[in-house]
């Protein structure tokens, strides 16, 4: 039986409330996390809990505490763009049925007496937040100019046009009318009227009733199509493989660090929204071999990345990928055209030139402009920047001389004036 090392998960949010993203650049509203989120999230967290932290599973990661959060072994990161709060709280969600309230979780004081932590043992695992302000790796695709760039090229495309005007999404878009309230309708702004539709038809008992099924499935196919669009690439390196190339250095270095027998890190939760899922899958051509994976994935989707040491004489460690689709069962996937279990090397290899690995990358790789050259640029500015400065001193001070001169010679003319008198 292989010998699980490690886990790396990254795992959509739960449902949440209404939602708009701006089809040009990608900036969003705020929303919140509902219940049925949360339930969707902890069920998630069970799940893993029951297939990762129970030593009678066939992929227990072997070492793992299944019972205390270990920070030293678990590593928890949380998209704080965009949809930042739901995706926050479906952390939390996630975390309370991956790490449940237990008694164990308790102290010994000094006095001898026992106190066990609130909710009977509820385990605070610490959660680092990725503000996009200051770390890109969780979302990349806003403020970037070259991904705003390709947004308004596939906007403009023959091909965006042409699907545009087929008769089955025109006779959509003129259906729909009744049910979007006012909204755009329009194939740019099929996101928005898809999360819309979907989000009323969830909690809006009326808007349910109404709502003929072919509408909402005719939405989802076109929002599915939109986002295939934008979040993907032909090539590995391409811009529309961006939320992939910066969250691919994350899991690079965290497998380096599980397979080195000396790190602690054992399971890395990576929680995010829906956008990464679409441009991994395309990356690492899983999309090739399960076209039915191309899209939005459900709330609280998953993409399990197992790392396992072979059984002798084969030692070597390899990677084997699971997703799970909402609730449904989990699915192995195969990357880069394997029909099994790939080697980590074989992976590190063919994924790691796509890398975007820090934020001074992102900056060149979004502007088109290398490091060196913005430097340049900068340092080119701020001496063209002295020089005016020195240039606007030295014109006030000879404009200063200016002025005493002529002060100079007009005082001189009335006091020879004033003493006229007393010479003549």
């Amino acid at each position: 039986m292989p010998n699980v090392l490690g886990v790396i998960v990254l795992a959509r949010n739960g449902d949440r409330l209404g939602y708009v993203q701006d089809p040009a650049t990608y900036l969003s509203s705020s929303t919140h996390l509902t219940p049925l989120g949360a339930v969707q999230s902890h069920q998630l967290g069970s799940y893993l809990r029951s297939t990762y932290l129970n030593p009678s599973s066939p992929s227990y990661i072997t070492g793992l505490n299944p019972d205390l959060a270990n920070p030293r072994q678990v590593k928890v990161r949380a998209k704080a763009g965009g949809e930042g709060d739901p995706v926050f709280d479906s952390t939390i969600a996630l975390l309370q049925g991956l790490f449940p309230p237990t008694p164990r979780n308790s102290i010994v004081l000094a006095n001898e007496s026992v106190v066990t932590a609130p909710l009977g043992g509820y385990q605070y695992v610490p959660v680092e937040t990725v503000e996009p302000g200051n770390d890109r790796s969780l979302e990349p695709w806003t403020s970037c100019p070259a991904f705003l760039k390709r947004v308004a090229q596939i906007h403009a495309s023959e091909e965006f046009r042409a699907k545009e005007k087929e008769t089955a999404t025109v006779r959509f878009f003129d259906t729909v009318k009744d049910y979007v309230f006012g909204r755009e309708r329009s194939l740019a702004n099929i996101w928005n009227i898809y999360d819309f539709m979907q989000t009323q038809l969830t909690y809006n008992q009326t808007y349910a009733y109404r709502l003929p099924p072919s509408l909402i499935n005719t939405a989802r196919a076109l929002a599915n199509y939109h986002e295939d669009l934008m979040f993907s690439d032909d090539d590995i390196n391409g811009i529309g493989n961006i939320a992939a190339r910066t969250l691919l250095h994350t899991i690079l270095t965290s497998l380096e660090r599980i397979a080195f027998d000396g790190d602690p890190l054992q399971l890395l939760l990576i929680e995010s929204s829906y956008h990464p899922f679409i441009s991994f899958f395309h990356a690492t051509d899983i999309i090739d071999t399960y076209p039915e994976l191309k899209g939005i994935p459900d709330p609280a989707s998953s993409l399990m990345i197992e790392l396992i040491r072979g059984a002798p004489p084969d030692t070597r460690d390899f990677l084997r990928f699971k997703f799970t689709n909402g609730s449904h069962p989990a699915q192995t996937v195969h990357v880069f055209g394997h029909r099994g279990d790939i080697p980590l090397t074989e992976f590190i290899y063919k994924s790691q030139d796509s890398v975007i690995s820090n934020n001074r990358q992102w900056r060149e790789v979004c502007t088109g402009r290398s490091a060196t050259s913005s430097a340049f640029s900068t340092e080119n500015l701020n001496v063209n920047a002295l020089l005016a400065l020195g240039v606007f001193i030295f014109a006030l001070f000879a404009l200063g001389l200016s002025f005493k001169w002529r002060a100079n010679k007009k005082r001189g003319v009335k006091l020879a004036g004033e003493e006229d008198p007393y010479t003549s």
